[in-house]
């Protein structure tokens, strides 16, 4: 590892020091000797390895995310961020030597926790225990939270290098932490302390709780791994297509789906519904880069550069059509939820869907106006309000069901649950359909107008101050 990845040998020589080693024994005995302070001889064991097992949790996962993320905003804090453009590190070395290097002293701390653990489990013949199995779960989401600590560091940079608040590095791996197992998690706690637990199913195989706690772990760190990769490409400027935003969306769908047990239908429905977040997400979080990634799509395509317009192509569209993809394949495979839904809407996931892109072809707009407007994330946010709540309130008022559906088809129907005999069930199935239709064309013809002037005008100006 030191001789192929310098990024790993100077995170060592950045944060090992023989003190360190001292130091992490000491405070670690520190810790473990307040249990035997405080507690009474006959809950000591208790409260002994609960203490380790606290210990082992906060130092793979809290301080060790903290470390991770520390690693990537000293780098521009400290302006060094550059000198690493310049260096031939690949992504994939400078991600596992920082994720190794970094945080070496959470690991050590890891490494005396658990040999607590141990050592108490051996003493007191703690039966219900199982060590290997919760050390094993701490490494494992440990690194996975870390490279989630690493991820929202760069997802705060935005599109230049700032320095960011290295606290910040903690708060999405306490948000998974906290809410990623929260389904499985009594499972996971009756997998380690119980002898008996009732079967845990994944794609209909009994993995059990620990079985499931491996898998979700595996998932959060393979992600992890994945956008890092890919968001340290960006940061060095090495282009890729973009594909590993589907596939990290695939993946998340076959996990989700073998959770359900449903089957195909449980992952088509699954994935569907991780792509819309998917791409509500990437839609808000790259908006302050859609006017430059645009101009570089437009540049590319005009020099017939095809891969290269691919690869400065926004990540919206990406996971839109992958989303709409199986949405449509929902149609003839539905989930339970689909078809609860369904009635006189038809497909309802399809209509979600087109209504997503109307909102994201209203945000590219407003994105491709930055420099005109001061804001253009707050006034998308104004019209998005006044076109999905303020309008569609004011239409019921005036007009009924059939006024809202004209305006919000999606949430009207949703919420009104039409009635699927007669006439005018026949007309609102094909109303919300009309509706966003226009909407949509609308709204397109908008986005294309100010393309026309911020992209395509950019270009012209750009050519004529060549001449």
């Amino acid at each position: 590892m030191t001789a192929r990845n310098p990024e790993f040998q100077r995170q060592l020589w950045l944060n090992w020091r023989p003190s360190l080693l001292a130091w992490s024994v000491g405070l670690t005995l520190l810790v473990m000797a307040l249990p035997l302070a405080l507690s009474e001889p006959k809950n000591l064991p208790g409260m002994l390895s609960s203490t380790a097992m606290a210990g082992l949790w906060f130092a793979s996962a809290l301080y060790g995310s903290v470390l991770a993320g520390r690693s990537l905003a000293e780098e521009a804090s400290q302006n060094t961020w550059d000198w690493q453009r310049l260096s031939a590190l690949s992504p994939w070395q400078m991600a596992w030597g920082k994720l190794l290097g970094a945080v070496l002293p959470a690991w050590l701390y890891v490494l005396w926790f658990a040999v607590a653990l141990a050592i108490v489990a051996t003493f007191w013949v703690l039966e219900p225990l199982s060590v290997p199995h919760m050390l094993g779960l701490a490494v494992l989401w440990g690194l996975g939270l870390q490279t989630w600590a690493m991820n929202s560091v760069l997802m705060s940079w935005g599109q230049h290098d700032m320095p960011v608040n290295r606290r910040r590095a903690a708060v999405l791996p306490l948000l998974l932490l906290f809410f990623i197992p929260g389904p499985f998690l009594g499972k996971v706690y009756d997998g380690i302390f119980e002898n008996e637990s009732e079967p845990v199913l994944w794609w209909g195989m009994d993995v059990g709780g620990l079985g499931l706690a491996y898998l979700a772990g595996g998932l959060v760190l393979a992600l992890g791994l994945l956008g890092l990769w890919r968001m340290l490409c960006t940061r060095l400027d090495v282009r890729t297509l973009p594909w590993a935003w589907p596939l990290g969306i695939v993946v998340s769908g076959i996990f989700a789906g073998g959770t359900f047990s449903g089957g195909l239908p449980a992952f088509l429905g699954s994935t569907a519904w991780i792509a819309l977040l998917g791409t509500v997400y990437v839609a808000l979080q790259h908006m302050d880069q859609h006017l430059r990634a645009w101009r570089q799509v437009q540049w590319s395509v005009s020099q017939s550069r095809w891969r290269e317009a691919l690869e400065a192509l926004p990540l919206w569209p990406v996971s839109l059509l992958l989303g709409l993809i199986v949405s449509i394949l929902v149609i003839f495979m539905p989930d339970a939820y689909e078809v609860e839904m369904m009635g006189a809407l038809g497909s309802f996931s399809v209509l979600m869907y087109l209504q997503l892109l109307r909102d994201c072809l209203l945000l590219t707009g407003f994105a491709l106006l930055a420099g005109k407007l001061k804001s253009p994330m707050v006034s998308f946010v104004i019209a998005w309000l006044i076109l999905n709540v303020a309008a569609p309130l004011l239409a019921y008022g005036v007009a009924g069901v059939n006024g809202a559906t004209l305006v919000q088809p999606v949430m009207s129907g949703w919420v009104n649950s039409i009635d699927a005999s007669g006439e005018s069930s026949t007309w609102n199935g094909v109303l919300p359909w009309v509706s966003l239709g226009i909407q949509i064309l609308v709204v397109l013809g908008w986005v294309i107008h100010v393309f026309k002037d911020r992209v395509l005008g950019f270009a012209r100006d750009n050519a004529a101050s060549r001449i």
